[in-house]
Parts: structure tokens; C-alpha cells; sequence
């Protein structure tokens, strides 16, 4: 009985090498932007101590903010959107961005309309955006 070898043909021996040198290369430039993690991580933990939102409230906040905004000619315009869009942007189940929607109009956040929801403090959407991504 052969015993079977787990090493790779030396003709893919340059391709693996490179492979595992772009990987490493990868993991010290996200690495290297920690500073961002951090910022991050603390604009989701900022808002539930100042704001009471959870992570899950945020996401749907800046989705719904994302998709019902707009700059038309130096103004800004806010549109309802549907609750499909927000579920359909983050990939989360519609009923659960829809709780989370209501918890949003329970705090005053985002306003409901029979077409759809929309940004009700939108200069609060803009700082926290602007928190995130700078």
C-alpha cells in the first residue's frame, strides 16, 4: 500500500506561495487600521449607552436613513421606503426589521407613513454616520 502525500504538485508550489504571501500581506494592512476597528466597535457600543439602541437598531437606522436620503440640486431629500428594501439591503428577515423599525418610531428616530418609513432626525443620522466613517 502507497502511502499518499498531502503536499501539492510543484507546479502549483508559485501559486501557493503567492497565494499564502497576499494573504499575509492582507492581514497586516487591516491589522495595521486597527484605529478604525476601534472606532467601530465603540459606534456600536456608543449608541446603547447614550442612545438605547442595540446594534441591530443601528444597522436599521442607517439603512433607512441610506436608502430615504438623497442631494438633489443642494437639497437634501428625504423619501419613505419600504421595510422589504432595509430587510433586503442587510440581509435580515423583514419582521425583524420591522420590530426594530417600530422600536426607531417608538424613540423618535424615523417617522412611519403609509408609504414606507423615513428619517425623522436626520441631523442625528448624519452625526452618527459621520462618526462612523471618519
Amino acid at each position: 500500500m502507497r502511502k499518499r502525500s498531502h503536499s501539492a504538485p510543484a507546479s502549483q508550489l508559485p501559486a501557493l506561495k503567492q497565494s499564502t504571501f497576499d494573504a499575509f500581506h492582507q492581514q497586516v494592512h487591516v491589522l495595521q487600521n486597527r484605529e478604525r476597528i476601534a472606532r467601530l466597535l465603540r459606534l456600536f457600543s456608543s449608541p446603547r449607552k447614550r442612545l438605547g439602541l442595540t446594534p441591530d437598531e443601528l444597522l436599521v437606522f442607517f439603512a433607512i436613513g441610506y436608502l430615504g436620503t438623497t442631494i438633489a440640486n443642494g437639497a437634501i431629500k428625504v423619501v419613505p421606503i419600504g421595510l422589504i428594501d432595509v430587510s433586503s439591503l442587510l440581509g435580515i428577515p423583514k419582521e425583524t426589521v420591522r420590530r426594530k423599525t417600530m422600536r426607531l418610531v417608538d424613540l423618535e428616530y424615523v417617522e412611519s407613513t403609509p408609504k414606507g418609513v423615513l428619517v425623522k432626525e436626520l441631523k442625528l443620522w448624519c452625526q452618527m454616520l459621520g462618526s462612523a466613517v471618519t
